[in-house]
């Protein structure tokens, strides 16, 4: 359901109001009798309050979570990149189990730039095949990375970050599997179903760089912001194409890529991040997503 149709269902919402005219007429005309018959008003009116509150807490839930440490090993934090946010995760738990595999959610992150499940398989799996999430409003949400621990069980999975009016009233989810990827590459079919509640950390943006030149190529910062959890960098580049920045140099391997991009913290350490390219007429738009790993401070953007 869009924010149109929900707002569309409200305005047509219609509660029955007494005719006050017809009532106050009644009660005058026999006040000794009638004294008591106000009481059935007062319970409408209560009726109508519990009403309207229902579907205010169906759609902004954000006051039921609750923020805790989630027991999950240090590593496999550190790769979904929710080292910096480690206190500010939601726990969920939330389970459903299917043709012999449990699936247990266990806490979830959320803020402008992703969503995160930290969750737990049993048997342990490789991933689950295009999960679907979606929020109170109806809207569907794109998988973008997983990460699992096939011989603990552990797995996280993060998702494109959530959309307006989520950022403020928080958010209900669900995320729906119907098949699993096991560690042998077979995969099982059934239905598991996931729902929590979460808040949406605030993004707070940042002076933008200025722009900066590498030999023949042009670097404009159009956003630069952070979170607990990341450092956000979008930019537009000029003087190159995708195919000269996404261009490989043999080397027997893999090959040596000759455009690399890395976020420095301020004590000096390289911080895992990833980036993604697209291009338009303005020329090849870079958006960067560094994982903090501790406090505020200076961060330095190296490109190569």
């Amino acid at each position: 359901m869009s924010v149109d149709q929900l707002e569309e269902r409200l305005q047509n919402l219609a509660i029955e109001i007494p005719d006050v005219r017809r009532i106050t007429t009644r009660v005058l005309a026999r006040q000794a009798r009638r004294r008591g018959r106000r009481l059935p008003r007062v319970a409408l009116s209560a009726v109508a309050a519990i009403l309207l509150l229902a579907l205010v807490a169906y759609f902004v839930p954000a006051a039921d979570t609750a923020i805790a440490d989630v027991p999950f090993a240090g590593d496999l934090l550190r790769e979904a990149g929710l080292v910096g946010a480690s206190g500010r995760i939601t726990a969920v738990d939330s389970t459903s189990t299917s043709s012999g595999y449990k699936l247990r959610l266990v806490g979830a992150y959320a803020d402008s730039t992703r969503t995160v499940f930290l969750m737990h398989a049993d048997p342990a799996i490789a991933a689950p095949d295009l999960p679907d999430l979606a929020d109170q409003f109806g809207r569907t949400y794109h998988l973008s990375d997983s990460i699992s621990n096939m011989l603990t069980g552990d797995l996280v999975m993060q998702f494109e970050a959530l959309a307006w009016p989520d950022g403020f009233t928080g958010a209900r989810v669900t995320l729906h599997a119907t098949r699993l990827e096991l560690p042998d590459g077979s995969f099982v079919s059934g239905d598991w179903k996931l729902n929590a509640r979460l808040g949406l950390d605030e993004t707070d943006p940042l002076p933008l760089p200025a722009t900066a030149t590498t030999g023949s190529i042009h670097y404009r910062f159009t956003s630069v912001a952070y979170t607990p959890a990341t450092v956000s960098i979008d930019m537009i580049i000029t003087g190159a194409t995708m195919d000269d920045l996404n261009r490989r140099i043999p080397d027997g391997g893999k090959g040596t890529a000759v455009f690399s991009i890395d976020l420095i913290d301020p004590g000096g350490a390289v911080i895992n991040g990833t980036y993604s390219l697209d291009s338009d007429q303005q020329g090849v738009h870079l958006h960067f997503l560094g994982y903090r790993l501790g406090p505020r401070g200076d961060y330095q953007l190296r490109v190569t």
